[in-house]
């Protein structure tokens, strides 16, 4: 508080039993909290507009790609002759990077994921063996130098999106809701990104 208020009293003020003991204490008393007040609004602002800043840029974003059939994207036109050659499969089982609390209380990935060479299966984990729950088509596959993969495949709800190798880490692939590179930094999807489980 800038100013305390003039006279001691019940009603208004910082009141404790210290800060009415007389006139110098009631000062002291607003004086030193309205200085921790005024830092601690400080802080809430400050972390309020980090985690603002955050949202807008996407960490943290839950993505319903998976689940939500109203989605309409506009049909983008590709290349179609690669999509008929596959010539990659990658290996092993994926998890979502977003989590989900299951009936019996646990957490665990919204999605685990395996790949063939035609299609993206999404499913969920029962006495540690993969189940299928639903499946993409691939429209491209495709394997780089240096170990990394670019996937694009169709969602039954007409949704196009990309999975692609990171370039720090081959054992994550960030998803993108588009086929289209240049709108990569647009339309990244934290919570829908794969890391390999096994």
């Amino acid at each position: 508080m800038k100013k305390a208020p003039d006279n001691i009293n019940m009603l208004f003020g910082y009141r404790t039993s210290r800060s009415m003991k007389n006139k110098d204490t009631w000062v002291f008393a607003h004086k030193y909290i309205g200085r921790r007040l005024r830092m601690k609004k400080a802080i809430s602002v400050t972390m309020l507009i980090l985690a603002l800043l955050m949202m807008l840029s996407g960490c943290g974003r839950q993505n319903d790609t998976f689940k939500n059939d109203s989605i309409e994207n506009d049909p983008v036109e590709t290349d179609n002759t690669e999509a008929e050659t596959v010539e990659a499969k990658i290996p092993g089982t994926w998890q979502t990077a977003s989590m989900m609390l299951g009936d019996d209380g646990d957490i665990s990935p919204e999605h685990y994921v395996q790949f063939t060479d035609s299609s993206i299966n999404y499913g969920h984990m029962k006495d540690g063996e993969f189940v299928p729950d639903y499946s993409d088509q691939i429209s491209r596959l495709e394997e780089n130098a240096a170990g990394g993969f670019i996937v694009q495949a169709e969602a039954t709800n007409g949704v196009q999106y990309t999975y692609q190798t990171s370039e720090n880490d081959n054992d994550i692939l960030e998803y993108y809701e588009t086929w289209q590179e240049d709108e990569f930094p647009e339309m990244y999807r934290g919570g829908a990104s794969l890391s390999k489980s096994s």
